[in-house]
C-alpha cells in the first residue's frame, strides 16, 4: 500500500515520539572506577560502619579498647569516636592521599589552622618529632588552643610516608580527654602495618637523625 505523505508524517511524529519517551524514562548511572591498590570511602545518607582491615588491604592496624567505630565519611578510611568525663568526646580518623599530598608543612598548617594557630616556621618544621612505624617514616604532632581560647581543643596528629602515599592519623577533642588518650593514641598508630611491601621506600638515607621536639611531653 503507498502511503500518502499526512499518512508518513503521522508515522514518524509518532516514532520520534517513542524515542523521547524511552530517553526519559531510562538514567545512565556512571560511576567512576579508582586505580588498583586505591582505598575509596564513599559517603551515603547512613554512613557504613568501618571495617576491619582485611589481609587484602595495603595496611592493617588495632584499635584500642573503648575506640567505637563510626559511620565513615567521603574521605575516611576508619572513624572513632572515644567518650570521656561530662559527655565529653573526641573524634579519630585515618585517611590516605596519594604521593606526598601536598607536603608535611602545608599538612600540619592546615591542623594547626584549625586551631587558630599560626604556622610552624621552617625550625619548628624540622624540629617535628620522627619514628619510624612498620619502616615508614612517621611524623608526631601534639596542637592545642591558645589558654585564652574560649573553646579549647587539641589534635594529636601522626603523618606516616609510604612511598605511594601518605597517611594521616588525627585525634580531635578536649584537651583533658585526649590528654588520657594520648598513650592509646600512639599505641594505635605504632600498630599501624603496611602490608604492600612495595609501598615502603627509602624515604631517608640509612642512620639519619631523628628529630625530637616537646610533642611526646
Amino acid at each position: 500500500m503507498e502511503l500518502t505523505p499526512a499518512l508518513k508524517a503521522v508515522i514518524l511524529g509518532s516514532i520520534v515520539s517513542l524515542a523521547l519517551c524511552s530517553c526519559n524514562n531510562d538514567k545512565i548511572e556512571v560511576y567512576r572506577i579508582p586505580k588498583e591498590g586505591t582505598n575509596v570511602a564513599i559517603e551515603s545518607g547512613t554512613g557504613s560502619l568501618a571495617p576491619a582491615p582485611s589481609a587484602e588491604d595495603p595496611v592493617k592496624w588495632t584499635p584500642p579498647d573503648g575506640w567505637f567505630p563510626q559511620p565513615l565519611s567521603e574521605m575516611r578510611l576508619a572513624s572513632f569516636k572515644v567518650a570521656g568525663a561530662n559527655a565529653s568526646s573526641a573524634d579519630v580518623s585515618v585517611t590516605a592521599f596519594p604521593g606526598e599530598a601536598g607536603g608535611l608543612g602545608p599538612n600540619l598548617n592546615r591542623w594547626r589552622g584549625q586551631l587558630q594557630l599560626p604556622p610552624l616556621s621552617d625550625d619548628q618544621l624540622s624540629a617535628i618529632q620522627r619514628i619510624d612505624v612498620d619502616n615508614a617514616p612517621t611524623y608526631l604532632v601534639d596542637f592545642q588552643t591558645a589558654d585564652k581560647n574560649p573553646k579549647p581543643s587539641r589534635i594529636l596528629g601522626a603523618v606516616m610516608q609510604t612511598g605511594d602515599r601518605t597517611w594521616f592519623v588525627k585525634m580531635t577533642g578536649p584537651p583533658d580527654l585526649l590528654e588520657i588518650q594520648r598513650h592509646k593514641f600512639l599505641d594505635f598508630v605504632r600498630s599501624f602495618r603496611f602490608t604492600s611491601r612495595a609501598a615502603i621506600d627509602e624515604t631517608a638515607p640509612s642512620g639519619a637523625t631523628k628529630p625530637k621536639s616537646t610533642n611526646d611531653k
